[in-house]
């Protein structure tokens, strides 16, 4: 049977997972169900695997192993599960047999033959419009070291390639079905890395979504904790100039959030400075900074678009962003700003500027003229 929820030492779990890490995935997770393929059942992703279901426990969390028929007896031993057999022929009683048995028990194992287990994951996870399916394999991601979120619409080709290279052509189109069938995302990372794929930020394979991820929405009130959070990671990493709490909430006011789509967490915020230009054409990205555990799922440039689109609506005729971090630089290059000189800007940018930060800003603009 399961074991009860790890204890922490030092901030770490047993298994080595940060504490605040794995209760932010708790909540994240909470009351969804899982389906997880495990085409090879080794020893340690068996321990693995047990580890993460009792991780989840609090949460509430459902789970679906999708096993080889010959560990179907020896992982439903490990997690106390539910065993289902496994189906070609999806019809709607096999569903609702499976529906009942993942509400009922919350730990199910179902068997499919070695090289169906990918594709009949795909097919459990689109049956019961589970919210996430892993699929796992001894190579992990895609890539070395793995990429940490790719769009299967915009990537598929190459995706495909490199999963064919490692024998595994099942993978996409079972993770398109799951995703067709109401799954929001798709993790491909290695067994034994199950509980930090899962509950931590950077996690340890690629998560594989389809189409939008993210949107755009205004900033809310319930929102400041989290946001001067953010602005206080920035300054400490030396990407933001340090801001009062008054600057903070006059950028939240006006500002924009990403916000991943299921969860309604922020991915990212942004501020657009218009007041201090008030007469110019100009508006200035304030505060632009993403969220480490959601990075690579394209915030910054939805941001961004967002804040041109407002500067349309206000008749202004160009975007500029005034930065020291060399990764920022080339982030507003990728998308579409060109390098200027200071004298480009407007001249109230420079008001009270800290001199040390003078010497090695750089600035950025773009038209955003229809």
């Amino acid at each position: 049977m399961v074991a009860k929820t790890s204890v922490a030492v030092n901030g770490v779990t047993a298994g080595g997972v940060p504490v605040v890490e794995r209760d932010f995935f708790i909540e994240e997770f909470r009351g969804v169900t899982i389906v997880v393929a495990l085409p090879v059942m080794t020893a340690d992703a068996l321990t693995a695997m047990t580890r993460t279901i009792s991780e989840f426990a609090p949460g509430d969390t459902r789970f679906v192993f999708v096993v080889p028929v010959d560990r179907v007896a020896r992982a439903a031993e490990a997690i106390g599960g539910l065993v289902v057999e496994g189906s070609t022929e999806w019809d709607e009683e096999t569903i609702a047999r499976l529906w009942l048995a993942i509400a009922d028990s919350h730990r199910v194992v179902v068997g499919a033959e070695r090289a169906a287990v990918a594709r009949t994951a795909g097919s459990v996870t689109a049956s019961v419009r589970a919210s996430k399916m892993v699929l796992t394999d001894s190579g992990g991601g895609w890539g070395d070291p793995p990429r940490s979120f790719a769009d299967i619409d915009s990537h598929r080709d190459r995706l495909v390639a490199y999963l064919a290279r490692r024998g595994l052509d099942d993978f996409v189109p079972a993770a398109q079905e799951a995703l067709a069938g109401g799954a929001y995302s798709v993790n491909l990372c290695r067994a034994e890395d199950l509980e930090f794929e899962l509950l931590t930020f950077d996690g340890r394979g690629t998560v594989l979504t389809q189409g939008r991820y993210l949107h755009l929405a205004s900033l809310q009130v319930d929102d400041f904790p989290a946001i001067e959070h953010l602005v206080a990671q920035g300054v400490r990493e030396g990407v933001l100039k340090r801001r009062s709490r008054i600057e903070i909430a006059r950028m939240a006011v006006g500002g924009l959030g990403a916000r991943v789509l299921r969860t309604g967490h922020l991915a990212g915020i942004v501020g657009l400075e218009v007041d201090r230009y008030a007469g110019t054409g100009f508006g200035e990205v304030s505060g632009l900074i993403t969220v480490a555990e959601f990075s690579g799922l394209g915030a910054g440039g939805l941001l961004v678009d967002g804040l041109s689109a407002m500067c349309r609506d206000r008749g202004l005729t160009t975007l500029f962003a005034v930065t020291v971090s060399t990764d920022a630089a080339q982030f507003f290059l990728r998308r579409g700003f060109g390098e200027v000189g200071r004298d480009v800007v407007p001249a109230a940018k420079w008001d009270g500027y800290d001199a040390d930060r003078l010497q090695i800003a750089r600035c950025f603009a773009k038209s955003v003229s229809i």
